[in-house]
């Protein structure tokens, strides 16, 4: 008696926690308009061996602007102006150019500034409560077009706290996100690109 009793509480309290993340991913969004914040970056192996760690900052602007830039340990920037996704590497002196969709599905952060999409676009599983953190499973559902398998997203009461990415070769890359600032004034600059001189241009 005393064990089903304890399975029930067990089952009731995943159930809490798991509506706790989509409620977290809604709370997180509501009135949202401008966000950014730093983040660290550990991309893990299959075995969980440690292969790449970068650091940088992102920002973003309802509905679809983004802005990902790592300072660390090289220079990189994405940028999502709303048609196009430009992702320009500096060592390389290139710039890749290709269309953006209605969620940005290559980002699963496009999720804070249209939840009522993400249904549409991915297969939404909530996950039980890890160490303090609600984590909700995104799994696309074009998975030939996708860069990963499962994205998650992990939630405190501060707000969005970590997202992992899963790809098809069994690398993790783990994103910590530093506190938000929600709703400042970001100039619509950061979410433009211009091909610098000499740099070259794959579509």
């Amino acid at each position: 008696m005393l064990r089903l009793l304890f399975l029930l509480l067990l089952i009731s309290a995943s159930t809490v926690s798991a509506q706790g993340a989509r409620q977290q991913l809604q709370a997180f969004s509501r009135n949202l308009q401008t966000a950014q914040v730093t983040f660290q970056q550990i991309v893990t192996g299959p075995n969980g061996e440690k292969v790449q760690s970068a650091q940088g900052r992102m920002q973003l602007k309802s509905p679809n602007l983004f802005r990902w830039e790592y300072s660390k340990p090289l220079q990189q920037l994405i940028i999502a102006d709303g048609k196009q996704i430009w992702v320009y590497d500096a060592d390389l002196q290139q710039v890749t150019v290709k269309g953006q969709d209605a969620l940005n599905q290559d980002n699963p952060l496009s999720a804070l500034t249209k939840p009522a999409l993400i249904d549409r676009f991915y297969t939404v599983k909530e996950l039980p409560l890890q160490q303090g953190v609600s984590w909700l499973e995104l799994v696309p559902k074009n998975t030939q077009t996708s860069p990963f398998v499962k994205a998650w997203l992990g939630f405190t009461a501060e707000g969005l706290a970590s997202m992992r990415l899963y790809d098809s070769l069994g690398q993790v890359s783990e994103f910590t996100f530093g506190i938000w600032q929600k709703n400042k004034t970001i100039p619509a600059s950061r979410f433009v690109f211009s091909v610098p001189k000499g740099v070259d241009v794959v579509q």
